[in-house]
């Protein structure tokens, strides 16, 4: 039902952190530029890992794990027992054209969800 799509973290520093990631093995797949971030997307195996740098002092930390599913009737049921309504949910289409939503855990980390 659900892979993992990737993690995402804010850094201090972008190019540093790269350097620090490509000596675990991480690969630079993409670098990006938004409004009040930039951002890079790297790869080991089959497991992405984004790093985001702020730019704006407007903007907050952006840190989360994503995950990917393929089946709208199971993520709705999982969101349902986890407390979720559809009408809930703040669905959009990110970067990558791809419809996606947060949630939070019972830690109150942010979730991603995002459909294959």
């Amino acid at each position: 039902m659900l892979d993992l799509d990737h993690i995402a973290i804010t850094v201090k520093d972008l190019d540093e952190s790269i350097a620090f990631y490509k000596m675990f093995g991480y690969e630079l797949l993409e670098r990006f530029s938004d409004d009040g971030y930039n951002w890079v997307t790297l790869r080991l195996n089959n497991h992405s890992l984004e790093l985001f740098q702020l730019t704006s002092d407007k903007e907050k930390p952006i840190d989360h794990i994503a995950y990917n599913y393929d089946s709208d009737e199971e993520v709705l049921e999982l969101m349902k027992r986890l407390g979720y309504k559809k009408e809930d949910l703040d669905i959009f289409f990110g970067d990558l054209n791809r419809e996606s939503f947060f949630i939070e855990d019972n830690n109150g980390k942010s979730i991603q969800l995002i459909k294959k």
